[in-house]
């Protein structure tokens, strides 16, 4: 039996800005509880514009998105420099209902818990993954969307994450993470790729040296 669907969108959908279209949609997409979409672009093809839309930040140029419970932590959100990442946790979890679940992702991620504003550049993304992890249990978020997460990660945290995300799902939400195949060792639920103007999708098992090509650089085109 298949997972429900969060979130479905039909062909057609258009994302930019200001009526600038950046990527055409080419392929209905579906969201499912309990998967994995592995989102792939070359820098400045659209990947952030298509979790910005997704999640209700960007109004989409053409064509329609649901609203539904997403979540998209954008690398400008910014968090308190004399607070540390439990304390952090602290005020986005008042009840304590995912303390373990803290607990448990800063000891495996090894993340120190100093003042955010003194962390290192690994620390600080680490910490956004656990605040990630943490606001999307204590908001029912049902698509959460990461942007690069293993930016300045060391190769044990990435292992624990892929492990994590992959083989040990959280049945409640669907996981949209941007990322080079490379560093991710299994097999996503689907694949997004982002280039040349276009957003097509692509099955899980398929090489990166058939992927490539298809991630040519976009040029911005009027809607």
């Amino acid at each position: 039996m298949e997972n429900a669907v969060v979130l479905q969108i039909t062909k057609g959908l258009e994302i930019g800005y200001r009526r600038r279209c950046v990527a055409k949609l080419n392929d209905d997409l579906k969201f499912r509880k309990g998967e994995v979409s592995l989102l792939l672009g070359s820098n400045g093809q659209g990947k952030t514009t298509l979790l910005k839309t997704l999640s209700g930040i960007l109004p989409p140029v053409a064509g329609k998105v649901r609203k539904t419970r997403t979540m998209f932590l954008s690398d400008e959100v910014d968090f308190p420099a004399c607070l540390t990442p439990l304390e952090i946790v602290s005020c986005f979890d008042p009840s304590r209902d995912y303390r373990d679940l803290a607990s448990e992702l800063m000891e495996h991620l090894e993340i120190q818990n100093k003042a955010y504003g003194v962390l290192s550049k690994g620390n600080r993304q680490k910490s956004r993954i656990l605040f990630a992890e943490i606001l999307a249990r204590v908001h029912k978020i049902e698509l959460l969307g990461l942007d690069e997460p293993f930016a300045g990660l060391d190769f044990q945290a990435r292992d624990y994450l892929v492990e994590r995300w992959i083989e040990q799902k959280n049945p409640e939400l669907h996981l949209i993470v941007s990322m080079h195949p490379s560093e991710i060792t299994k097999l996503p639920s689907q694949i997004i790729l982002v280039g040349g103007g276009n957003i097509d999708t692509a099955a899980p098992e398929t090489p990166w040296h058939e992927l490539r090509p298809r991630l040519q650089k976009a040029e911005l085109f009027a809607a």
